[in-house]
């Protein structure tokens, strides 16, 4: 064989296998999500290979709030984020490159939901009108529960600026009021149920079903840049987490509650009596609306945009 054709063969040989590699090697997806019940089809698509028979090698880890997974996703350090809807739709207002990929969970149409405003059992707090000239947690300022707090409040007639809001992490609250250093706090799951079976509190208001029942609470976001540049790998990445999600939604509570324990860390006979948020595959844009709205009422975001154009469809 002739020098420049054996060279020639040798060289395609390289090539072929290098694009088999290429196409054989999975695909690096890094995750950030806050430690909340919603991002539990993670877990499950991974455990059940439906990552793996996507060619994916997905990873993920926990930060304390939704700013956090945006900042991430913008710098670079994950491909997809996860946490409040409105925080996204602020940082895509304030001109981020942040874009809805997955829709994740929504709020219940009707009580209990898997989050609520919380007093002392035995406090003199009934009514929202005795909020006014209190010490209210809600979480970080400016987050999806504090703008739903604040558009609660004006809805029973209660005046925001006469209630001070303290930032405090969630797994903090309890003590918090308990200690009454707060008088109220809007407490998510499992910390909600572990308040609520200590017998020290009590249910004040479910605010996000009195604004916007049935309205999406969490999402996936990733950059728009990093979707069009890798379309195909984001969309492995949804097919096998709605796989998840509609496993998660038809499996027995039992095993279902299961997932969700093995996700967070909850104890089984805990998680047997939290609430859940209702896992879902598509976006309820009405909502996604109805939360630009809230930000742009609150002088959050100063020019609206058309939502639809937030929503990856590739």
């Amino acid at each position: 064989m002739p020098i420049r054709l054996a060279f020639s063969a040798a060289l395609a040989l390289v090539f072929c296998a290098s694009t088999v590699s290429a196409q054989t090697s999975p695909a690096n997806v890094r995750v950030v999500v806050p430690p909340l019940t919603n991002y539990t089809p993670l877990l499950v698509a991974r455990d059940k290979g439906w990552f793996a028979d996507e060619k994916l090698n997905v990873t993920w880890s926990t930060v304390a709030q939704s700013a956090v997974s945006i900042e991430a996703v913008y710098g670079g350090s994950a491909e997809f984020g996860g946490g409040g809807v409105l925080e996204a739709i602020i940082a895509r207002a304030n001109g981020l490159d942040v874009m809805f990929a997955l829709a994740t969970a929504r709020i219940n149409q009707a009580p209990p939901d898997n989050s609520a405003l919380v007093v002392l059992a035995d406090g003199p707090i009934k009514s929202p009108a005795d909020l006014a000239g209190k010490k209210i947690s809600v979480g970080l300022i400016n987050s999806i529960n504090h703008i739903h707090m604040l558009e609660w409040l004006k809805r029973h007639s209660v005046d925001a600026s006469k209630v001070q809001f303290l930032e405090i992490p969630f797994p903090q609250m309890p003590d918090a009021l308990f200690q009454n250093r707060l008088d109220a706090v809007w407490a998510v799951e499992p910390f909600l149920t572990i308040m609520r079976k200590s017998g020290k509190a009590r249910i004040l208001a479910y605010p996000y079903l009195d604004n916007l029942p049935g309205m999406d609470i969490t999402a996936f976001y990733a950059k728009e840049s990093w979707l069009k540049a890798n379309a195909d790998t984001a969309q492995r990445f949804r097919g096998a987490y709605d796989r998840a999600v509609k496993f998660l939604v038809a499996a027995p509570k039992q095993e279902r509650d299961g997932w969700v324990s093995k996700f967070t860390g909850v104890k089984p006979d805990l998680v047997a009596d939290m609430g859940l948020p209702v896992f879902a595959t598509e976006f309820n844009v009405a909502s996604l609306k109805a939360n630009m709205d809230l930000a742009v009422q609150q002088k959050l975001i100063k020019q609206p945009f058309k939502i639809e154009n937030m929503i990856w469809k590739p």
